[in-house]
């Protein structure tokens, strides 16, 4: 109890402007992230709830300058100031509020985008290892739970390797599209992305497939405009078989269009083509009759990546 003379001070709002000089030296330091597939709304990362979540946390933090808002926009910009001394971008918010070690991380990455190697730093065009593409993919499949991601798969992904009961990757091995008929899977598009080289050898260029359920097609796409391999066709023939027993009719698209000039974008060209279909910013005749550089590519990198750190 305060003494019976003194009053109860207020608790303050953070909404409180700064001052001009301040607010520009903010917005000048203030690092814009890549964001995840959930992003909601353009200035922020986070999803609504997350917000919501970030502003009743800071709350109970500080009680001396809490944030009344219920409007999403006006909730981060008292963020950004709250944690102006502290933090240059926002995923630091979360860190700062639920600093918990791996959970924080694992909520990061569902509102970020995954950092990029720090060897990209010296070699900015390195190509994607099967690692970074599983980042991306997996980011995917938690945003879209009617998308199954499969691989990165070697290209020879029915073979059985001498002395091993198993095929070098079972669930290629044993697709059956009819599985994703059942209500209880409820997936209804499919990417895969492969590696043109056999499970035995490094690893040399990354090509993609993508099966959309509801429209009945298999899209095969190579940044490079080659046709696909003998495992590809023989892959999609079996999917169009097990369609055709159960009344559907699939149809196969091949890219034949070059938009690949370097040595080092196909796997972002599979992240962008995969990408584009599931969300259905782009069909297959986009890809078929226009042309997506490099360059672009190499600006996807700074999308579907952050080159700073979380």
């Amino acid at each position: 109890m305060p003494p019976p003379n003194l009053k109860r001070k207020k608790n303050k709002s953070i909404r409180k402007k700064p001052t001009k000089e301040n607010e520009n030296n903010l917005d000048e330091s203030f690092k814009k992230l890549s964001c995840g597939p959930t992003q909601e709304k353009d200035f922020t990362c986070y999803t609504t709830n997350a917000i919501i979540k970030l502003r009743d946390s800071w709350n109970s933090r500080h009680p001396d300058a809490l944030i009344n808002s219920n409007d999403v926009k006006e909730i981060w910009e008292s963020l950004k100031t709250g944690f102006g001394s502290v933090c240059n971008k926002e995923s630091c918010w979360m860190r700062q509020l639920f600093n918990e070690g791996a959970s924080a991380t694992k909520d990061l990455f569902n509102y970020f985008a995954p950092e990029s190697p720090k060897t990209w730093n010296k070699n900015p065009h390195e190509w994607l290892s099967s690692v970074d593409i599983t980042k991306v993919m997996k980011q995917y499949e938690d945003a879209f739970p009617f998308f199954e991601f499969i691989g990165p798969s070697p290209i020879d992904f029915d073979k059985t390797p001498k002395g091993d009961p198993s095929c070098v990757y079972e669930e290629l091995c044993n697709f059956d599209i009819k599985s994703y008929l059942n209500p209880a899977n409820n997936k209804n598009k499919i990417g895969i992305i492969f590696n043109t080289d056999p499970h035995y050898l490094s690893g040399s260029h990354w090509i993609s497939l993508f099966i959309n359920i509801k429209q009945q097609f298999i899209f095969f796409f190579d940044s490079t405009g080659d046709p696909p391999s003998k495992e590809i066709n023989k892959f999609a023939k079996k999917i169009m078989k097990q369609g055709k027993e159960i009344g559907m009719n699939f149809k196969y698209i091949v890219n034949n269009k070059q938009h690949q000039k370097s040595n080092t974008e196909c796997g972002i060209y599979s992240l962008f083509m995969i990408s584009n279909l599931l969300k259905e910013t782009k069909t297959p005749n986009d890809f078929l009759t226009s042309i997506f550089t490099d360059k672009e590519m190499t600006n996807f990198r700074q999308i579907f990546f952050n080159k700073e750190s979380l």
